[in-house]
């Protein structure tokens, strides 16, 4: 099984790319974003858990 990593700020321009250099490297990234100013399309190399990083309990839900 692939180890997951949480990414947050996942679907911006960053996070993406460190999604694809975690997923090239054997990881499953986690995209964690508010999509304020990132973009669904941006996420393609994991699942994406729609959320803001100020919010406990969305937080500790992506953390399960």
């Amino acid at each position: 099984m692939k180890e997951e990593v949480l990414v947050t700020g996942g679907a911006g321009f960053i996070g993406s790319q460190c999604c694809k250099l975690l997923a090239g490297n054997g990881y499953t990234p986690i995209c964690f974003d508010n999509l304020s100013t990132g973009s669904r399309r941006a996420v393609s190399y994991g699942p994406l858990i729609v959320g803001d990083i100020r919010d406990r309990a969305a937080l500790n839900k992506a953390l399960e």
